[in-house]
């Protein structure tokens, strides 16, 4: 059904009001969450003591978030005296000389601290004055190191962020010189009638911004709706009617919105250990943000806050290898100076949305390449697939934690879906302007994940090169020449970034990262792929099975695969890896068999289906021969996976009704079981084999793990 005439623009301009709208009410939040006024340097605050337990330490002032936070706080000596300490997270920090506690007694207590005032960089080892007065007696005087922080990061008798010195809440009273009781963040300062009032004074501009990137949200709301609705009069290449049955039925919209939305509550459910907060900071989690920073400011290079175990240096300037589109994302939310470091859960979730829209988006076009331009695949292949290519792969595993790596790999998969439905589109309508999304987006995957990145524009290049190479309806061989070259160039973009950074064309120099030394690098030779790691990487990705089933929760674990048998391998990183096959099967039936049923039947899918392959085979050969392998770069091939299955699923109505529902529940079954291993190894990994997890989330996986095994039974060793 194509929505026209009047009743079309309607429904454009409807859903530009509501994404302008959508858009506008978001970043009024994200600016809301940070709009608190500049603390004064110094601050006069009532305490009340209560009685001392021996050994305690309690929160007085906490500001940043975990992993870079400072603690102003209490430690008990007795029933009746106590210290105050300065604690930088990783640091320490000084203690003062004993006080008489008094107990119950109203104490006036004058405080100087270098994060009362937001904090938006420092220089390395920078400090700045401390000072501490109980009832006019000195308590601490000196300089002290401190972190970063945003204006909404300081809590005051209370702990939110973790660690081991201080405990979650003061067991005292805090208030302010004129009786107003602090506790939790800065909203105890200032009331909303404050907050707008020096919103609008000090950031008219932030207010600004928040209306201008509305308006574009609704721009590319209906430009979308635009784009969808032309998107049903595209004329496909069709197979002869008699080679796939008839099918009935309109568009399975609502089928699969049902299963995107619940894969999305898993994805997040997982992300965020079940509490569902998308907005929060998360440890390594602020690299995107410093780099949108850098960007605004024209520069490429971090600030030395931004330094980590990850860092490349290069003449003194400190950079990250990882690309910039992430931090493109983020440049909205830094020219308003909010959200800071809090907004990797909340991209990925995006980008996992995107991911299963462009999955669907494929299953139309392949769809409509098989029956005709007003076919929509059925109910139950867009279910499996949705499922396959959400819960069912690896990207619900990138879930397991919020930072940097897998943000990478998942903003690159997603572009580079998109760029492969531009290719198709491209291939199938040479005359239009698919290829230029999948250029766009390739490009964009290329500089959040490479490997998914020449996937894409490799399959764009080739997608060229086989029109020019079509005998019957060839496009202008200039213009295909052109594409192809664009498609070329795009990819390279990549190492002229590089060379912007390092004055080298490598794409990641490891002789500049701060983690190799002579010996590390000598081991690999300095390089980051080599032919005699083939077997080993094709192993792990392909067939080798490591893995083992275990009497606890959550059942399927991941074993090391040892390089023993791979003498000759240079490998410098060999995480866990779980083998294509049994980390997502129904994609990997569905590419591969799907594939063979499709090219040997179905002769107009050929085309694609080359062009999809030869794209597949320089990132397969990347990562065969890569001197690390570990179990989310499986996540690079997920893109292919998923626009190769499109055409298996499409594929097996080819066959007769009573193999292909048998062959369907059999998928489905596949599916399942893939969501079931792609889970445990999630849940596990979250709760045990990572750092920088919240020990909450800890808690959690330890409470369920308990909980099932329980349930079902088996005895916790």
């Amino acid at each position: 059904m194509n929505p026209s005439g009047r009743a079309g623009r309607i429904l454009q301009w409807s859903a530009a009001l509501l994404g302008g709208a959508l858009a506008l009410i978001a970043l009024l939040i994200a600016l809301w969450r940070e709009a608190y006024p500049p603390l004064p340097p110094r601050l006069t605050i009532e305490v009340i003591f209560p009685p001392g337990l021996a050994a305690r330490g309690e929160p007085l002032i906490t500001t940043g978030a975990g992993g870079v936070a400072d603690f102003l706080a209490v430690r008990y000596l007795d029933e009746t005296t106590a210290v105050v300490f300065y604690d930088v997270w990783g640091m320490g920090g000084p203690t003062s000389a004993p006080f008489a506690l008094k107990p119950g007694t109203p104490r006036r207590l004058e405080i100087e601290m270098p994060t009362l005032a937001h904090v938006a960089s420092h220089r390395s080892h920078e400090q700045r004055p401390l000072r501490v007065t109980l009832d006019g007696a000195t308590l601490l005087d000196e300089p002290a190191y401190f972190h970063r922080r945003a204006p909404s990061e300081i809590f005051f008798a209370a702990n939110p962020v973790g660690g081991t010195l201080v405990q979650a809440g003061f067991s005292g009273k805090i208030t302010t010189a004129e009786g107003r009781a602090l506790h939790g963040g800065p909203a105890a300062l200032f009331d909303p009638g404050a907050r707008v009032h020096w919103l609008l004074g000090a950031r008219p501009w932030a207010l600004l911004g928040c209306l201008a990137l509305s308006l574009l949200g609704g721009a590319l709301a209906w430009w979308k709706v635009t784009a969808l609705r032309r998107m049903h009069g595209f004329l496909f290449a069709a197979a002869p009617a008699t080679v796939f049955p008839s099918v009935a039925g309109g568009p399975p919209h609502w089928w699969f919105f049902g299963a995107a939305t619940a894969s999305l509550i898993i994805f997040a459910a997982v992300l965020t250990s079940g509490t569902f907060r998308v907005i929060a900071p998360d440890e390594f989690g602020g690299q995107y943000d410093f780099q949108a920073r850098s960007l605004l400011a024209g520069r490429l290079d971090l600030p030395e806050a931004a330094r980590t175990g990850e860092s490349f240096i290069y003449e003194g300037r400190i950079y990250m290898y990882f690309g910039p589109t992430p931090a493109l994302l983020r440049l909205p939310f830094a020219g308003l100076d909010s959200v800071f470091g809090q907004l990797t859960r909340a991209l990925m979730l995006a980008y996992f949305a995107g991911w299963l829209v462009a999955a669907y988006l494929i299953l139309i076009h392949v769809t409509r390449l098989a029956r005709g331009p007003a076919a929509w695949p059925s109910a139950s292949a867009t279910v499996l697939l949705t499922v396959a290519a959400g819960p069912g792969s690896t990207l619900l595993f990138l879930a397991s934690r919020a930072y940097v790596y897998h943000e990478a790999i998942l903003c690159g998969a997603a572009f580079a879906l998109w760029s492969a439905y531009g290719t198709l589109r491209f291939l199938a309508e040479p005359a239009r302007g698919g290829w230029i999304g999948a250029l766009v987006c390739g490009v964009l995957a290329v500089h959040a994940r490479p490997p998914a990145g020449l996937f894409a524009l490799a399959a764009l290049g080739f997608a060229a090169v086989a029109l020019a190479l079509r005998p019957a309806g060839r496009p202008s061989l200039r213009r295909l020449a052109a594409i192809g070259t664009l498609a070329a160039l795009g990819f390279l973009s990549f190492n002229a970034l590089s060379y912007l950074k390092f004055e080298s064309f490598e794409g990641a120099p490891l002789r500049y990262h701060v983690q190799y030394d002579a010996a590390r690098l000598a081991a690999i030779d300095g390089k980051n792929f080599h032919l005699a790691n083939f077997r080993h990487d094709f192993d792990a990705y392909a067939w080798r099975p490591d893995f083992e089933f275990r009497p606890v929760f959550p059942y399927f674990y991941l074993q090391r695969g040892g390089a023993v048998a791979y003498p000759t391998a240079r490998l410098d990183l060999a995480e866990p890896t779980l083998a294509l096959p049994y980390a997502m099967p129904a994609l990997c039936v569905l590419a591969l068999g799907g594939l063979a049923l499709a090219a040997a039947a179905w002769r107009e899918a050929r085309l694609p289906l080359a062009v999809l392959t030869a794209g597949t085979t320089p990132m397969a050969l990347a990562l065969f021969t890569a001197v690390a392998i570990s179990h989310r770069y499986t996540g690079d091939f997920c893109a292919p996976l998923v626009a190769l299955g499109a055409f298996g699923l499409v594929a097996l109505d080819r066959l007769p009704a009573h193999v292909r529902r048998p062959a369907r529940l059999a998928l489905a079954a596949l599916a399942g079981v893939g969501v079931l291993i792609t889970l445990a190894l999630a849940l596990h990994y979250q709760g045990e084999g990572v750092w920088g997890v919240p020990d909450e989330f800890k808690a959690r996986y330890q409470m369920l793990r308990q909980a099932v095994d329980s349930a079902l039974g088996f005895s916790r060793p």
